[in-house]
């Protein structure tokens, strides 16, 4: 699975969320929806990387080759803050999990273990933390896979000689919950709003799937080599959806057989994150041993999540700063191969999650989910942009492209429709009033914060010229070749570190695993 390292409490807490307001139908349609829109969005950054792969990511690089530079700027800057923003994420998922479990005075003492945790595995030497990654990756998978065999028996009558449950919660409470108002109309406002709360399992996808692709093309020193390779790059595409859209769609299929949606559990009584739907089955199902290893579990897989999430936003500040687009500081490696301001001009962002101390961090994860999910939703449309702008820029040129799926550019066009959908409508959040404790004026501002950040990236570069690099003008051969020719301002000299061998800022040994 591409995305096997960021599988984290996404798929399991905020599926919970998720599966609170809408009811089991609503989140098993939401996760098929969200599998299509991921298929739409891969097959569409597919193409443009097929075209010319890079081993630095579609909104680093692609969106200097087909874009203004103050978009590019802009979007790259987002991707590198929301992949930051997902660590305290994480940890505050941590949180959740240890604090409902166990609830204790100490968050201070927990929060600081587990960020130290976090942080400190990103200043292992490379080779290390890829030893270790492969290690945390088939123990999520295996924790994906063990709960829903478990899910598969309690939902047969297959363990400890419980009853049946089969799909007792989908008839009582009902498979579709109601929001805000009665009747058909507040079930489709409760599965739109499990559709958004839902979406934080797909955050990235498309990106990662294509990234881990295309990796072993754009290393290739030959153009020939390259365009041959380059077919290869579909078939992975193809795979790799499949293999991270059909596990999440049977997992949310077992959560709504593990826990009822008016469980108070699963949103701890209205507040914000609760207990997975599965740890809520296990418990009541009076399983012994094994609801405490699930919560372990689910436990480790957050804390890795954090670190592959920290891995990834350094790598890309990193390679920022190795194309031109951010300051030469970040692309300083040590003697472990590890670009170490990067780590932690990223890691500075894992003090949000220290909030819980102030506030419960149930909700302070809420609040860093919608900060999240708005910026993926700002991504993806992005990446729409860049289909265009590149299918336009193709055929001026009288250029054909080296792939072409049969669903576009129609899916480009449903990813930008669905995506806009959701950006726009993630205030629906702060309709009810709730137990959160600031205002609903304070939950708009949460909910759509990004498009304010990701403008003013934009208005900063296009007018003021306030960013502090020496930017490289990337001119491309559409045949699939690309030339840097200067700019405006003079071009740093790339730095290179004796003990790594050139820029290896990309991911590379991330996708490895």
């Amino acid at each position: 699975m591409a995305i096997g390292p960021t599988i984290g409490t996404g798929l399991f807490i905020g599926a919970g969320q998720a599966l609170a307001v809408g009811g089991p139908a609503s989140l098993l349609l939401s996760y098929v929806i969200l599998s299509i829109l991921t298929f739409a969005m891969t097959t569409s950054v597919a193409e443009v990387s097929t075209h010319l792969p890079s081993p630095h990511g579609t909104l680093v690089t692609n969106g200097y080759k087909y874009m203004s530079k103050s978009l590019a700027f802009a979007s790259a800057y987002l991707r590198w803050y929301t992949l930051a923003l997902f660590v305290p994420y994480e940890i505050t998922s941590a949180m959740v999990n240890l604090g409902l479990w166990k609830p204790g005075s100490t968050i201070a003492i927990r929060l600081v273990i587990i960020t130290t945790i976090v942080v400190g595995c990103n200043f292992l030497p490379e080779r290390i933390f890829k030893s270790s990654e492969r290690l945390f990756t088939a123990i999520k998978i295996g924790t994906m896979a063990t709960l829903f065999a478990l899910s598969l028996a309690l939902g047969l009558g297959g363990v400890d000689a419980q009853p049946s449950w089969g799909f007792k919660y989908w008839k009582h409470p009902g498979a579709m919950n109601e929001y805000l108002v009665r009747g058909v109309s507040g079930r489709f406002l409760a599965f739109f709003q499990c559709l958004l709360d839902g979406s934080i399992a797909f955050a990235f996808a498309p990106e990662l799937i294509v990234h881990h692709a295309e990796m072993p093309v754009s290393l290739m020193p030959s153009v020939g080599e390259s365009a041959i390779l380059s077919a290869g790059i579909t078939g992975i595409v193809k795979a790799d959806v499949a293999q991270t859209a059909f596990p999440y769609i049977l997992s949310s299929l077992a959560m709504g057989v593990m826990a009822p949606f008016n469980d108070t559990r699963l949103t701890n009584n209205g507040t914000g994150s609760g207990f997975s739907p599965y740890l809520i089955g296990l418990k009541d199902a009076k399983i012994q041993i094994v609801p405490t290893i699930a919560m372990v579990a689910l436990l480790l897989s957050a804390v890795a999540s954090g670190r592959s999430f920290l891995y990834l936003s350094s790598r890309t500040l990193c390679a920022m700063s190795e194309l031109g687009h951010a300051p030469s500081a970040f692309s300083t490696r040590n003697r472990g191969h590890v670009p170490y301001v990067a780590v932690v001009a990223s890691a500075l962002f894992s003090s949000l999650a220290f909030v819980s101390v102030k506030i419960p961090s149930t909700i302070m994860n809420t609040y860093l989910l919608r900060l999240v999910t708005s910026a993926c939703f700002i991504s993806s449309l992005v990446s729409c942009a860049i289909y265009i702008r590149f299918n336009r820029r193709l055929r001026a040129k009288g250029v054909a492209k080296r792939y072409s799926f049969s669903v576009q550019p129609f899916a480009t066009y449903f990813g930008m429709a669905i995506s806009t959908l959701l950006l726009l409508g993630g205030g629906l959040w702060a309709a009810p009033k709730g137990n959160l404790t600031v205002s609903r004026a304070t939950r708009l501002i949460i909910a759509y914060v990004n498009i304010g950040v990701f403008s003013l990236l934009y208005l900063v570069h296009r007018f003021q010229k306030f960013v502090p690099v020496a930017e490289i003008e990337r001119q491309m051969d559409m045949g699939g070749r690309n030339h840097d020719r200067a700019g405006p301002r003079e071009p740093r000299t790339q730095k290179t570190n004796p003990h790594r061998g050139g820029s290896q800022c990309s991911p590379r040994g991330f996708w490895s695993i």
